[in-house]
């Protein structure tokens, strides 16, 4: 029995083979996606108003007013880079591409060039003006290079400063440069933070996705086997009441009267599922199967063997009952079918077979019951099978297995002469 098979597609990375994020832009675009919080722009305007007191300090001291230009216009590069880093690049992702990390690297070093200059040039004591290195490698960085910059950085820092000192007084000062790593490592933790917090964020979009995907699935497979089974039923039924209607118009008007009937019951079953409360009853279904077979003139035999079942079991009992009947109706042109249902200790089984010889070889009529039916019997653990018998006919066997932990019974099954005869009532 053919049936539909779907097929997925992956989003690839773009030419440049930058890496994709789950909602499919690139690495190096993620980091920029996300507006900066309040809080961020807060702390890095904090930051600048430390080299007002060293400008100051600066612009005291005796130099020309060409060494003053090159001092202002350095220490504006310096805030300018920082800024830019901070601001336009922070908290980047695990796989960041490597243009990307060659463009902020290159820019890290234009900031400790610059920060080199004015601590040569002008400074005294602490070279400060090396932290914004540090801070800005620390946020804009992989945790890996950016715990390589920051010791890299701090070496550097430690010859300006004994340069400046000499080595006898640096020997008695090189504390005051223990804030650098320190200072790198806590903005390490706070930028991996940062990242972790919005990667959950996508997991969690991508989840809630998912869930909708899957609900949507959920609802066009259930769609597709309760407006098949019924429809099915009226096109057999319509047809026998055309051949009816010359010869016996009194059944031809039964037939008639119990086609609006299935017709009420599939909207009620539409409008239920829409509402997410439709759940077949076995019962229900084996009559339900039972009287389409019949009509199509296939002789049925069922044998319900099944007593009290766990939640949930019923409906997926159901659901193969009905499905299994409609694939019979629908392909196999069979002339006798059984429908088997049978239980012990460890598991429960629906087994649906016929002897037709199979789709006829124009026949193009296609479906997704059975792989919907797979599913439904692969979330409860299950096995599905469905295929030709050698001998011939077709064979739709599915077994749940009882677990321990589901003791959520429901009502017990009536058998099926009982229940085609309630149903009749």
């Amino acid at each position: 029995m053919p049936e539909e098979q779907g097929q997925t597609t992956m989003a690839r990375a773009t030419n440049d083979e930058r890496p994709m994020t789950p909602g499919g832009a690139s690495v190096a675009d993620a980091s920029r996606r996300e507006p900066l919080p309040f809080a961020w722009l807060l702390f890095t305007a904090v930051w600048l108003l430390f080299p007002a007191g060293f400008v100051v300090q600066a612009l005291r001291t005796d130099i020309s007013p060409v060494q003053v230009l090159a001092f202002l216009a350095s220490v504006a590069a310096i805030v300018a880079v920082f800024l830019w880093l901070m601001l336009r690049y922070p908290f980047p992702a695990a796989g960041l591409a490597p243009r990307e990390l060659r463009l902020r690297i290159g820019l890290l070093l234009v900031l400790a060039v610059l920060a080199l200059y004015v601590e040569l040039a002008y400074g005294g004591g602490v070279p400060y003006r090396f932290m914004y290195v540090v801070i800005a490698a620390a946020v804009t960085l992989p945790t890996r290079h950016a715990a390589w910059t920051i010791a890299t950085v701090t070496v550097v820092v430690s010859g300006v400063y004994a340069a400046q000192l000499g080595w006898n007084e640096f020997a008695t000062s090189w504390r005051d440069l223990v804030p650098f790593p320190l200072i790198g490592i806590g903005m390490i933790a706070v930028s991996r933070l940062v990242v972790t917090i919005r990667e959950l964020d996508e997991a969690r979009k991508e989840i809630a996705r998912l869930a909708v995907a899957e609900e949507r699935l959920r609802f066009a497979r259930d769609l597709h086997d309760l407006l098949g089974h019924s429809l099915s039923l009226i096109t057999l039924k319509s047809e026998l009441a055309g051949r009816l209607l010359p010869e016996s118009p009194e059944k031809a008007a039964e037939e008639i009267h119990d086609i609006e009937g299935v017709a009420r019951r599939s909207l009620r079953e539409v409008r239920e599922a829409v509402a997410g409360y439709r759940r077949p009853a076995l019962g229900e279904e084996l009559a339900g199967a039972r009287e389409m077979l019949e009509a199509a003139g296939i002789e049925v035999r069922i044998e319900n063997e099944t007593d009290i079942l766990p939640g949930g079991m019923d409906s997926v009992l159901a659901w193969t009952v009905r499905e299994g009947a409609t694939n019979v109706i629908r392909h196999s042109r069979a002339e006798n079918c059984r429908v088997e249902l049978t239980q012990n200790e460890d598991a429960v089984r629906a087994e649906i077979t016929d002897d037709g010889p199979g789709p006829s070889p124009t026949a193009n009529d296609t479906g997704s019951g059975l792989s919907g039916l797979a599913e439904r019997a692969a979330a409860k653990g299950g096995e599905f099978e469905a295929g030709p018998l050698p001998g011939g006919g077709f064979r739709l066997r599915v077994r749940l297995p009882l677990r321990s932990g589901e003791n959520t019974p429901i009502e017990p099954v009536p058998k099926s002469d009982e229940t085609h005869e309630e149903q009749r009532r």
